[in-house]
């Protein structure tokens, strides 16, 4: 089975060696869990291994991703040659629309070669549909559209809470190829970041709550230790 790597220190080794080639998976995380940081960090790991990638923002400005990331990261330095030279592109679009994200995808798949793609987020298109069964078959047959893409995604859903106990199964939970649950859990004072790979269709994969951090040299999940 090929894999694409996501780079990310430790992710792979819970994936066995990468998220298989042409899935499409569900970052699922509450406010402050992660998940602009760990989709970013996807694509420009991925750029820097030669292979293309593009962010399609549904709320942020490209600016304000760029900063954002910039400040949390230290170690992008060269992001905007990425960028500069199409290895790395981040685009919103006009309207909030799959069918819009599709054409943008294809578009840019055919023309910049792009073979990493993070949507973000997904929550915010369902709330463009009149009801939870129209979202659903859209969103099969968009992703039925993206198998024949040959294109790995990754695509944000925001959960209500950051709580593990509060996580509750959504339609991306049942539609997509993976999930990659994401939590913010309360520890005396403090709270602790931890990573779930909750499901990943055709291979076996770590089913450990994992502790993660977000460092100014990337993140670092770390495979083996306990949360608490």
């Amino acid at each position: 089975m090929d894999r694409v790597k996501t780079g990310i220190s430790g992710l792979d080794e819970m994936l066995n060696g990468g998220i298989p080639q042409g899935r499409h998976i569900a970052l699922y995380g509450g406010p402050g869990s992660g998940k602009t940081s760990f989709c970013f960090e996807y694509l420009y790991r991925g750029a820097k291994m030669g292979e293309n990638g593009l962010y399609i923002t549904l709320e942020e400005t490209k600016d304000d991703i760029l900063d954002n990331m910039k400040n949390t990261f230290p170690l992008i330095s060269d992001v905007d040659q990425m960028i500069s030279s199409n290895k790395m592109e981040i685009v919103k679009p006009e309207k909030l629309e799959l069918d819009e994200v599709a054409n943008l995808l294809e578009d840019r798949i055919t023309s910049n070669n792009v073979r990493r793609a993070v949507i973000d987020s997904a929550t915010m298109i369902r709330l463009s549909f009149e009801n939870d069964m129209e979202y659903r078959q859209t969103l099969f047959e968009f992703l039925s559209l993206l198998r024949n893409l040959d294109v790995t995604t990754i695509t944000t859903v925001e959960a209500t809470s950051p709580k593990k106990e509060d996580i509750r199964f959504d339609i991306e939970h049942f539609v997509m190829d993976g999930i990659f649950n994401l939590y913010n859990l309360d520890r005396e004072d403090r709270r602790i970041r931890a990573l779930e790979i909750f499901k990943m269709r055709g291979t076996d994969h770590s089913r450990d709550l994992t502790p993660f951090k977000v460092t100014p040299q990337g993140i670092k999940v770390y495979v083996g230790e306990k949360v608490f």
